[in-house]
């Protein structure tokens, strides 16, 4: 039954693509071995647009992976509808706000020392490029302690649209 809704949490969080063309992303959590070592907390890692060729007019998406080096278990929204991941731009980018879908998900857990992939934004909002540029952003991971107090970890990260 676990791998079955491993399965499903995985298809149903990158499942809804923005565009036709969208790549095909898999996500999958595995063990990092370096997780005590790289330090305590929860860390965004590789935090990337998709499509990374960014063109002017383009609708895309933000990936990065989220890295639980934290001593206990962390939880977050992940579905159809809602994405734990969101990001503010200083430039070259608006970002929209249309009707989005309402379905719940059970939330998702990540155990000490796993890393898992990550899309957003959620349904309902999307970023577009505007123009060509370097463009630097700030990206912001939502999620739950063991305990259930509400935490986030932001990181900046910067990209080129041509």
């Amino acid at each position: 039954m676990l791998p079955v809704l491993a399965m499903l949490i995985t298809f149903t969080i990158l499942g809804f693509p923005l565009e036709e063309d969208r790549y095909a992303h898999s996500q999958s959590t595995k063990t990092n071995s370096t997780a005590n070592a790289a330090g305590a907390g929860v860390d965004l890692i590789n935090i990337h647009p998709s499509p990374l060729h960014l063109k002017a007019g383009s609708k895309f998406e933000i990936i990065s992976t989220v890295v639980n080096n934290s001593p206990s278990m962390i939880m977050f929204t992940a579905g159809a509808c809602d994405s734990p991941l969101s990001a503010q731009f200083i430039r070259n980018i608006v970002i929209k706000h249309t009707q989005g879908c309402i379905a719940t998900s059970p939330p998702f857990k990540l155990n000490t020392g796993e890393e898992v992939t990550v899309v957003g934004p959620s349904s309902g909002m999307t970023y577009q490029a505007l123009a060509p540029g370097q463009t630097t952003a700030s990206a912001t991971f939502h999620y739950q302690t063991e305990k259930g107090h509400a935490a986030n970890i932001t990181k900046p990260f910067v990209f080129t649209i041509s």
